[in-house]
C-alpha cells in the first residue's frame, strides 16, 4: 500500500510540475521575454524567497483560486482564503470569553456570537471556533505587534457551548495595507494597484466527523469592500455590524463607550465516506 501510495504522488507531482513548466513556455512564446526581462523575473524571485515573503506573495495573487477550485460543490457555509498571518497553537477558551488582550487594547469592543451546525441543521456541540484577526490599527500579533507585548493578541480556539453556541467578545478589527516596504508590495505599486484589505476576522472552524471551514467574516461598509487587494471577498461573509449605546446596556457590559454586535452562523458539511 506504502509503494501504491508513493507511486500515485510521484505521478500526481510529475503532471503538476510538467504542467506548470509547460504553461510557463507557453507565456514566454505568447508575450515573447527578453532575457532581460527574465532576469528581472528570476532576480524578483530570489528576493521574494529572501525577505521570506514567499507566503505573502502566494497568497495575494494565487489563494483565491486554490480557494476556489478546492471548496467546489462543498456545501455549507462559504470558505475564504487563510492568508499568511494564522498561527498554530493559539490558547484554548470556553465560550463564552474575552480573546487576549492588551490592558490597552485600541478601538471599539466587539461580542461575535452565533451558532455552528452541520448541512442537515443538527447543531455541533463539540467544535473549536479558531479565531485570529487584526487589531484596531491593522497589526496582527507575531508579524506586527512584537510577541513580548501581546503573546496571541486577538486570537484563541473558542470551545463551542452544548447548544453548539459562542460568544466572543473581540474589538473591531481594522482595514490595513498588506506589507508594502518588500518585493510584494513594490510589485503591486509598479502595476499601479493599491494594497488595502477590507477589515476582516479570520476563522477556522473543526469539528469531528466534519470537514474543516476556513473562512473569513468582511466589516459591511469598509471603503475597501469591493477592491480587495487579494479578491477575497464573497457576498454573504459580508456582515454588518449592530451599535449598541444605551447607557443601561453599556453597564451590563461592563463598558464606559458604545460597542458593537455581529451574529453569524456556520454551517458545516459532514465527511462523506469514500466508496469501497
Amino acid at each position: 500500500m506504502s509503494g501504491s501510495k508513493t507511486t500515485e504522488t510521484n505521478s500526481r507531482l510529475n503532471h503538476l510540475f510538467d504542467d506548470l513548466v509547460a504553461k510557463l513556455r507557453s507565456y514566454i512564446r505568447e508575450n515573447r521575454l527578453t532575457h532581460d526581462e527574465y532576469r528581472q523575473a528570476v532576480a524578483f524571485l530570489s528576493e521574494i524567497g529572501s525577505t521570506g515573503e514567499t507566503p505573502l506573495l502566494m497568497d495575494v495573487f494565487l489563494e483565491v483560486t486554490v480557494d476556489q477550485v478546492d471548496s467546489a460543490d462543498r456545501g455549507g457555509t462559504e470558505t475564504c482564503i487563510e492568508g499568511p498571518f494564522y498561527v498554530a497553537d493559539a490558547p484554548v477558551m470556553k465560550s463564552p470569553c474575552v480573546l487576549p488582550h492588551r490592558s490597552e487594547e485600541p478601538g471599539d469592543v466587539l461580542i461575535l456570537s452565533g451558532c455552528v451546525r452541520s448541512t442537515d441543521g443538527t447543531v455541533l456541540p463539540g467544535a473549536v471556533v479558531d479565531i485570529w484577526q487584526a487589531d484596531a490599527k491593522g497589526a496582527y500579533s507575531h508579524f506586527n505587534i512584537p510577541e513580548t507585548e501581546a503573546p496571541f493578541n486577538l486570537r484563541a480556539r473558542v470551545g463551542v457551548d452544548q447548544g453548539g453556541r459562542f460568544e466572543i467578545r473581540t474589538w473591531v478589527p481594522a482595514s490595513y495595507e498588506i506589507p508594502k516596504a518588500g518585493p510584494t508590495g513594490k510589485l503591486i505599486s509598479a502595476m499601479g494597484r493599491h494594497a488595502w484589505r477590507p477589515a476582516h476576522i479570520h476563522l477556522r472552524l473543526t469539528h469531528q466527523g466534519y470537514q474543516t471551514l476556513t473562512t473569513q467574516i468582511f466589516v459591511a461598509g469598509d471603503p475597501w469592500i469591493d477592491s480587495d487587494v487579494v479578491g477575497a471577498v464573497k457576498g454573504p461573509l459580508v456582515a454588518s455590524l449592530q451599535k449598541h449605546e444605551d447607557p443601561a446596556d453599556l453597564r451590563k457590559q461592563g463598558l464606559t463607550r458604545p460597542y458593537y454586535t455581529l451574529a453569524y452562523d456556520f454551517v458545516l458539511p459532514p465527511i462523506l465516506a469514500k466508496a469501497a
